[in-house]
């Protein structure tokens, strides 16, 4: 039957069958319900140098003549092949003869979709069969459309016995587009009584068998879960292995593929027709900071609401207990991790953003956050068409150092009245308006310009102008219709082009194109500054993309209407100093903040001010506000002490409140044990805790006391606590504390940072009373 129907990409695949290369898709409809789409009509290519002498090949090939060159402007040819494995093949024979290939890397199931300019939503127009809730095309007709899919989700969690190696239950709750199931199958030879959602099975390979039956009939789109990847599917995958089974989740019969991504060492896991998700790498990709990235840390941050258990060695005990004694209750527990997964990415709209930076970049739900292949997505077809090929990632070679932000030295001091002034979308904005990008670059001879930086690039050939024009465009019309998820996914993409330019893991690496940005970017801000001060204002600090100004007396009007009329006359002044370039200028400066009070500390055992740092009152709407940024209050690596200490000292100081009667009573407090609760480290190891050197950090030191007293066999997340004999475990039960180790890392820095700018110190404000306040003669400030 002829259908046509609208759906949104989620998996795309490819496999060589005899001398066929077929692409194979799997979509989801507005109502929900799958397609499946396979092609067999592309056919894998490379281009190489029209003059190269190419050696005889054991397999067919068709080479054409394509109006393409590579980036040195010399005439490319296209090769195309039957299979991919042939594809590759050449290519290797083609390297070992010294003939350089482009593109060799790019896979034709991405490179079909985006030579369409199709970003992860298309038209379907074919011959179609039914096959129950699934649709199967051959060949169809493809074309971008717009759609949002409505998709099921599936929260997965095992409970295992680390020392046994048992698989106790699988736990699952599905939701989104479908009635909500929860599920948990457990180990037991006998049924007992037990509420609906549990399902005894009388060994594992029984439980495996059941679930992949359950997994069937709910047929989920999505699995989210806890370092699903790394743990769950993995356990999964070799208890399969173990019992002779598949690990059978897939939408068709291509096994699952479970490995480690060569540069940035996450686990990754390709199911064909379905994508996993998995929390921690999805929130740090998002940049979302916790403590540490344990189910129960982000769920009691962002839930109010835990795990059962409170610490690791709790939870591997107890688990064994109630799997041998209180099924039930296991059942309950594991469940609810499935539970607080899901509602962990419902509160922050996960999914929904992921999905938001699919229809973006053009790549599919698996690969979203891997932002060179994102740039290749949306350059590559543009560059095509501008009649060039780009080079194989693997044959860019790593030139020097690109220039940073620039940062401005800070006036130290406690300043009053304090604007922020902030360039929207800088980086962005100063490629378009000085077309730097890798086109414009590769015809800079062609009707040039020289940026500020002295960068030589074309007024014409470009088009990144107009591919950021238009996710401006976007965005300020996702921010008008209330899509808070497309407007942080075009930001993020936005800003992602600059690093990519730099980045070597990239095809279109260059150092002189992040250079020319940082360089100009540089002169925009010092540019800004002069004009500010010929103004009679103070700029205190400058950093990438912002400037703080202080205002005068004089000048002190509402500081919202000043920072307003400020940021139109800095963009009057830089629209004609641009167009004096015969240039569009692009950048546009806005109010953001104001400070009542604006803290710029001295740098840490330096002279000079701390770049960086600084912290402010801010006032929004007559609400008061304290505001913390690059300082230990907002840095995971300093204790919760150090960062109620931090709080609490601004405040009284910016609010003119009286310290010294305070601080002492602080002092106080944790010396008679008030404060215990605050003293907790929380620290990441990135390797084995007998990797590390003798010499070893106090984290290390505490993670190999839980190893040698058999708590753990590993760690990689260790929570510890000060004693006089060193850093010890909360595991352990830590006691006789190192108060005096708070006080003078913890406390004392994060104190004389501050009071060192009104003439003061923390030794002065203690040491009237010192003996009083710990009848301690051994205790020194």
């Amino acid at each position: 039957m002829q259908v046509t129907t609208d759906i949104f990409i989620i998996t795309s695949d490819w496999q060589d069958a005899g001398n066929r290369h077929i692409l194979q898709y799997f979509g989801v409809c507005r109502d929900g319900s799958l397609v499946e789409i396979t092609i067999d009509t592309e056919k894998p290519v490379f281009f190489v140098p029209r003059d190269s002498q190419l050696p005889a090949f054991p397999f067919p090939i068709q080479q054409r003549q394509l109006q393409l060159s590579n980036f040195d402007q010399k005439v490319v040819d296209g090769l195309y092949f039957r299979t991919q494995r042939e594809c590759r093949k050449a290519e290797q024979i083609l390297t070992s003869a010294g003939i350089p290939t482009y593109e060799a890397d790019i896979r034709t199931d991405r490179r079909y979709l985006m030579e369409r300019f199709i970003y992860a939503q298309v038209t379907v127009s074919g011959i179609a069969e039914s096959a129950g809730r699934r649709l199967r095309f051959h060949n169809p007709k493809l074309t971008p459309c717009q759609v949002t899919p409505k998709l099921v989700v599936a929260s997965i969690d095992i409970e295992t016995g680390v020392d046994s190696g048992r698989l106790y239950s699988i736990a699952m709750h599905i939701s989104g587009n479908t009635n909500e199931l929860k599920k948990v199958l457990m180990v037991s030879p006998k049924p007992l009584d037990c509420p609906d959602y549990l399902e005894f099975c009388p060994d594992e390979r029984t439980m495996l068998l059941r679930f992949f039956e359950l997994f069937r009939q709910s047929d989920p789109d999505i699995i989210i879960g806890w370092n699903v990847i790394g743990f769950d599917l993995s356990f999964l995958e070799n208890k399969c292995r173990e019992y002779g089974l598949s690990l059978d989740i897939a939408r068709s019969k291509t096994p699952v593929h479970i490995r480690r991504r060569q540069k940035s060492g996450l686990m990754a896991i390709d199911i064909s027709g379905r994508v996993v998700l998995d929390g921690p790498p999805m929130l740090r990709s998002i940049f979302y900071s916790f403590v540490d990235y344990s189910l129960e840390t982000v769920s009691q941050t962002l839930l109010n609401r835990g795990k059962q258990l409170s610490t690791e060695v709790d939870k591997i005990r107890e688990i064994d207990r109630m799997f041998a004694e209180d099924k039930v209750s296991l059942a309950a527990y594991n469940l609810e991790d499935c539970v607080l997964v899901t509602e962990i990415f419902q509160k922050l709209g996960l999914i929904e953003l992921q999905i938001r930076r699919s229809q973006i970049t053009g790549l599919l739900l698996k690969d979203v956050g891997i932002s060179t292949a994102e740039f290749d997505h949306i350059y590559l077809p543009r560059l095509h068409r501008r009649g060039f090929v780009a080079p194989n990632k693997s044959d860019v070679q790593q030139m020097e150092h690109t220039a940073g932000g620039y940062v401005m030295d800070p006036i130290i001091g406690i300043h009053e009245h304090v604007i922020l002034l902030d360039f929207k979308s800088l980086y962005p904005s100063l490629m378009q308006t000085f077309h730097i990008e890798p086109l414009s670059k590769i015809l800079n001879d062609v009707n040039p310009l020289v940026t500020p930086s002295g960068h030589q690039f074309s007024r014409t050939e470009h088009f990144m102008e107009s591919v950021i024009s238009d996710l401006m465009e976007r965005r300020a019309a996702a921010k008008k219709a209330g899509d808070t998820y497309l407007q942080h996914a075009i930001k993020i993409l936005m800003n992602s082009f600059y690093g990519v330019m730099g980045s070597d893991a990239s095809r279109f690496y260059d150092p002189v194109l992040p250079t020319a940005v940082t360089k100009t970017a540089r002169w925009l801000l010092i540019g800004s500054k002069n004009f500010l001060e010929e103004k009679g204002y103070q700029v205190l600090y400058g950093d990438t993309d912002s400037l703080f100004v202080k205002i005068p007396p004089e000048k002190m009007i509402d500081p919202e209407i000043l920072g307003n009329e400020l940021a139109v006359e800095l963009n009057t002044y830089w629209q004609s100093r641009i167009s004096e370039m015969s240039l569009k200028s692009y950048m546009e400066i806005e109010f953001e903040k104001y400070y009542r009070k604006f803290v710029l500390p001295m740098a840490r055992g330096k002279t000079g001010g701390a770049r960086k740092r600084y912290a402010g009152l801010r006032i929004q709407k007559s609400v008061e506000k304290l505001e913390f940024v690059g300082m230990e209050y907002v840095r995971t690596d300093w204790t919760p002490l150090a960062k109620d200490f931090q709080y609490q000292l601004y405040w009284r100081v910016l609010k003119e409140m009286p310290v010294t009667q305070w601080l002492r009573e602080y002092l106080r407090d944790l010396r008679s044990g008030k404060k215990n609760e605050l003293l907790i480290y929380h620290k990441r190891l990135r390797k084995h805790a007998d990797e590390y050197s003798k010499n070893a950090t106090p984290q290390v030191r505490a993670a190999r006391i839980l190893m040698a007293e058999k708590l753990f066999r590993d760690v990689r997340t260790v929570r510890y606590v000060m004693s006089r004999h060193g850093a010890v475990p909360v595991e352990t039960g830590p006691h006789d504390i190192d108060y005096m180790h708070y006080i003078q890392k913890q406390l004392r820095p994060i104190a004389d940072s501050l009071l060192i700018l009104q003439g003061k110190s923390f030794e002065e404000l203690c040491q009237d009373a010192q003996l009083s306040l710990f009848d301690d003669p051994d205790f020194k400030i």
